[in-house]
């Protein structure tokens, strides 16, 4: 058998399918008599009839009725060829960045919003501290992030703003007499900032007994008794003693965390409805 040109299964598919040359002449977008030498050129190298032609229309005859299931087979794979050896679309990925000091106790909401919106895309969520998240955004290695800072971000949109609270161990008493042990975050860490400021301004006595890396690791060590911690407040976990209800004047809030958000403009609907919700 010759070779079986793939514009002649096309034409004769579209003839079987329409009834007529001219209409499929249409379909396969070629001229009546384009579509006609396909016809003959098919014939001939089958070497049988496969339309039989009247003044009106053209209708299949027994050898056309039965070739005409192999030759959309036929069609149908090289289809399938070609679409196995195109590359595949690359799967969407949002990287998302978000400041351990985010409402951790919530984060399973925050989970759902984010699934909620994601669209297919794949989600990558990092929980970092605020100065990490800052650098991956200017070296653009995340596409959304929610940070804290002592001072406004350009282009940052304000999110929210919490106050903060001096946070010890349940039944650990804390003297009014000594240097306060303190337990807090790296140098970068805007509540460590807020918090030492607070304490210079009242003169008070303190010393940091623990630095720690990440806020988990603050909480931690505050409810194995290290020190007096500074969190704010929806990051405060229920088993902590608010120092404040004991002393408000002593213990009063060193003041307040602002939370700013960044994102890429592909992921501004995402972070309009982040804004609600946390609002």
């Amino acid at each position: 058998m010759n070779h079986l040109d793939p514009l002649w299964l096309h034409s004769f598919t579209a003839i079987a399918g329409s009834g007529a040359i001219a209409r499929a002449a249409q379909r396969v977008h070629r001229t009546p008599s384009a579509v006609s030498t396909h016809l003959k050129q098919l014939e001939s190298a089958l070497g049988v009839q496969l339309v039989e032609r009247s003044t009106r229309s053209l209708r299949l005859t027994a050898e056309g009725e039965r070739f005409l299931p192999y030759a959309q087979q036929l069609l149908d794979l090289q289809v399938a060829a070609q679409a196995a050896l195109r590359p595949a679309e690359a799967e969407a990925v949002w990287r998302v960045g978000i400041s351990e000091y985010f409402m951790p106790h919530r984060l399973d909401q925050l989970l759902a919003l984010l699934e909620a919106q994601a669209q297919g895309a794949r989600l990558e969520l990092l929980w970092a501290s605020s100065a990490q998240l800052q650098q991956l955004w200017r070296a653009g290695e995340v596409d959304l992030a929610v940070f804290t800072s002592a001072a406004p971000v350009p282009e940052a949109r304000l999110l929210r703003r919490e106050a903060l609270a001096w946070v010890s161990a349940a039944g650990r008493s804390v003297s009014a007499e000594r240097s306060t042990p303190l337990v807090l975050l790296g140098l970068d860490c805007p509540v460590r900032q807020i918090a030492l400021a607070a304490l210079a301004r009242a003169g008070r006595p303190h010393h940091l007994r623990l630095t720690c890396g990440g806020s988990q690791a603050a909480v931690a060590a505050i409810r194995a008794g290290w020190g007096v911690g500074c969190l704010n407040h929806s990051a405060i976990p229920p088993d902590l003693n608010w120092l404040a209800r004991q002393d408000a004047k002593r213990w009063a809030s060193p003041g307040r965390l602002a939370f700013y958000l960044l994102a890429k403009p592909m992921l501004q609907p995402v972070a309009k409805a982040l804004a609600q919700w946390a609002a």
